[in-house]
């Protein structure tokens, strides 16, 4: 099992963070995606993403707890990760201090693919977490 695990700072507060990313339809804070349709409400909704590449991600909202402020999703369908995979990820904002952390993680079963495979997309997913949430941090500032 692959294992995936980013974690930033922001100087904003839980609340204000949560807010700009618990909605499932709204990804306007993640750079490269040029769309997103949601069918069915709350959890169980599945999501279809476009990105700026010309592809597609299907996810389905597997949690979503304004208490613990987070919430999880399972990667259906995209470009390279098959549903064999199991991609679950989940995201949690943690108030801090002086802000708020939010934590990124997920996992995924990466069969019987090479472990060189693995590791490189294990990092692109870790590289892709980072971008996204510098992105939001630029965009709440």
């Amino acid at each position: 099992m692959a294992i995936i695990f980013v974690e930033q700072q922001f100087t904003q507060s839980a609340d204000t963070v949560w807010q700009r990313i618990r909605d499932f339809s709204d990804l306007s804070w993640l750079p490269g995606v040029t769309g997103c349709s949601v069918e069915g409400e709350g959890v169980g909704a599945v999501r279809t993403v476009s990105t700026a590449d010309g592809g597609q991600v299907v996810e389905a909202l597997t949690a979503l707890d304004d208490q613990s402020l987070s919430f999880g999703y399972r990667i259906l369908k995209a470009p390279g990760v098959r549903e064999e995979t199991h991609y679950q990820a989940y995201v949690e904002v943690k108030p801090t201090g002086s802000g708020c952390t939010v934590t990124w993680q997920a996992s995924f079963n990466g069969g019987s693919a090479p472990q060189d495979k693995i590791e490189k997309a294990r990092l692109g997913a870790e590289q892709m977490y980072r971008i996204c949430l510098a992105n939001l941090a630029r965009l709440l500032d």
